[in-house]
């Protein structure tokens, strides 16, 4: 039976249509490697409410709460409604993956907070960023180290013990980039790269989100 995953992408600096193509080749790989066939849907905020449901194996986050963060008055889109469905959801056996952007501007919300244990503070200028594995019992590692331009997200984690399985460096300094651990009975792993095509494109990178993707799908 395939698998059906729910993508919500994008937002105003991060590229729909370069998060999508990167998971379609991730939806590719999988099948092609692991013999894992999954349905990718693509969807909106806006729809998010009725097409969430227990059916739906993944959830995949590719953006920040905030619609229009260069205004004075800034709105967001994850309603303490919509908070509670994906909790719900995820805790009843769904998973997410908040992927990048999906852990941007969600300090008000404290319950999904809670639910994916950290959250983004800032960034500098892109630079060039080495990720490395880090010792975790995931079994999600990318194949080698790996280095892109790309923006250094520095971020608030409390992870659990042995949950952390990226490690990021720049000159900036260390931060964790990736971890995973379970949420009632569902699944949750965070990933904070990346940001721009070089990084979409990388082949490394491309396998590592296969890694997310099966951990989430439940398939490791």
């Amino acid at each position: 039976m395939k698998k059906k995953i729910l993508a919500v992408l994008g937002d105003f600096y991060h590229s729909h249509d370069l998060a999508l193509t990167a998971m379609q080749e991730t939806v590719g790989k999988l099948e092609k490697n692991f013999g894992i066939q999954a349905e990718l849907a693509d969807t909106g905020v806006e729809d998010l409410k009725a097409r969430l449901t227990p059916e739906i194996d993944l959830i995949v986050l590719y953006k920040e709460n905030r619609i229009n963060p260069d205004d004075e008055n800034i709105a967001y889109w994850m309603t303490p409604e919509l908070e509670e469905q994906i909790t719900q959801y995820v805790s009843g056996g769904g998973s997410i993956f908040a992927w990048h952007s999906g852990i941007v501007s969600y300090e008000k919300n404290q319950r999904f907070n809670d639910m994916l244990r950290g959250y983004f503070l800032s960034h500098p200028i892109e630079r060039e960023v080495r990720y490395s594995a880090a010792d975790s019992n995931t079994g999600i590692a990318p194949a080698s180290s790996f280095t892109v331009m790309d923006e250094h997200y520095l971020v608030n984690v409390n992870p659990l013990e042995n949950s952390v399985f990226l490690a990021a460096e720049s000159a900036e300094g260390k931060s964790v980039a990736g971890w995973a651990h379970e949420y009632g009975r569902g699944r949750v792993c965070c990933l904070t790269p990346t940001h721009r095509s070089e990084g979409m494109e990388n082949e490394i990178m491309l396998d590592l989100l296969v890694e997310c993707l099966r951990w989430c799908l439940k398939e490791q």
